[in-house]
């Protein structure tokens, strides 16, 4: 715990239920810390101002509004990547005017930039104040079998992370000043970080996200016996992988039946291969649940989840999962390889080829349905595991951090 007399601002461009996992992660951020420390300020875009104020009803949160200067780095694409480090020192200006104003000690302040989590986001500092960055993550790129399907956007990402990062140590010292740096990515964001400048000794490892009290409060869905279905829930993009797993149905040796919850780009041509492999009686698109809850308890009627992402940085579903007794399937690559532990709370497939993910996909489906005793000790593990990510634990962890800088 940190006195009552430390004032803890946190600056995310989004801080929201209806903007994306970093926007929803930001805001269970700032509540949860400011459960637990009172006196903390949340600074973020007047895009969120009507639903913090008359949805979350939420209060000691400041709000940045655009300039013409946002406004025109905006427009033009080439300088997009500079909205951010706009939106970062503008929030930094409000932090150091509400000290002034109020009379604050800045010996007793500290600034911590909690979005955007990219480690090439071009970073700014106070000169005043103590600065705190992260959770860091990002970095992942598709793994070599997969290079081919990279758009040239992804690809130009990859081929200049390095480049830009020893950009950013020569022009944005940002990350080589902060105070203290919170890595969620492991020695992937490491590397990047230290390109861009920051020294070692300031990096903390963490958790890229926690889970809520409410979700790990549940009750443990337990198995026992045969159990043949399973469930795939995200956004339908390529980077996920669903393919994979309709694909890998065609090799298992029980009638393993699939639901797969969420929309996108990828929906009409996993559909479609469904129908192309003969499994369509097996797999059922539900779409999007209404409610986040109704999805979490219609969990206790599946056997595991499976996520083959080879671009998430870390997997909130996976996260989701686990917590709540399931044992997860997923690629040894990304965040997930952070997360799962192979074959004690699931299993992990390294990315060798397509052929050998959809064989080892299949292999452990089988494996989890028609073992209930195996399916049981990886859910009471799953369920320990997860609780290292409660918010409550996360948030306390880093305001021990915090009191370190303030001694």
């Amino acid at each position: 715990m940190i006195s009552d007399k430390v004032t803890v601002f946190l600056i995310a461009p989004n801080v929201s239920e209806q903007m994306g996992g970093e926007g929803m992660k930001a805001l269970q951020i700032f509540q949860e810390m400011k459960r637990i420390h009172p006196n903390t300020i949340q600074i973020t875009h007047e895009r969120n101002e009507i639903e913090i104020r008359e949805h979350l009803k939420l209060e000691d949160v400041l709000f940045v509004k655009d300039d013409w200067i946002t406004i025109c780095l905006w427009k033009f694409v080439a300088f997009q990547w500079l909205v951010d480090a706009r939106f970062s020192q503008k929030a930094i200006a409000i932090a150091e005017d509400y000290v002034r104003e109020n009379k604050l000690d800045p010996s007793k302040v500290i600034l911590h930039q909690t979005e955007p989590n990219s480690p090439v986001i071009p970073r700014r500092i106070s000169k005043n104040l103590y600065n705190v960055f992260g959770p860091i993550n990002g970095n992942i790129y598709y793994p070599e079998i997969f290079r081919t399907n990279e758009t040239f956007k992804t690809k130009l990402r990859r081929l200049l992370h390095m480049p830009f990062q020893k950009f950013n140590s020569l022009f944005f010292r940002g990350a080589a000043k902060a105070d203290l740096l919170f890595i969620a990515g492991g020695d992937r964001t490491k590397k990047s970080m230290i390109a861009a400048g920051a020294r070692p000794e300031k990096m903390i490892d963490c958790w890229d996200c926690g889970i809520k009290d409410e979700i790990l409060n549940r009750p443990r869905i337990e198995h026992k016996g045969e159990n043949f279905k399973f469930i795939h829930f995200g956004r339908l993009v390529f980077h996920k992988c669903t393919f994979l797993i309709i694909e890998s149905l065609v090799k298992t040796k029980n009638q393993i039946s699939l639901d797969i919850v969420g929309k996108g780009p990828e929906l009409e041509r996993c559909q479609a291969l469904a129908k192309e492999f003969g499994v369509e009686d097996r797999v059922n698109f539900l779409g999007w649940y209404t409610n986040h809850g109704e999805l979490l308890d219609s969990l206790k009627n599946y056997r595991g989840f499976i996520l083959p992402s080879i671009e998430d940085a870390n997997g909130i579903v996976v996260q989701e999962g686990m917590a709540l007794g399931l044992p997860a399937i997923c690629l040894d690559w990304g965040g997930p390889q952070l997360l799962v532990e192979h074959g004690v709370t699931g299993y992990l497939i390294e990315p060798k080829s397509q052929e050998f993910i959809t064989d080892h996909i299949a292999k452990y489906l089988d494996e989890l349905a028609v073992n209930g005793d195996l399916a049981e000790k990886m859910s009471l593990a799953s369920r320990e595991r997860s609780q290292i990510w409660r918010w409550s634990s996360v948030i306390n962890e880093w305001t021990r951090y915090y009191s370190k800088l303030l001694t």
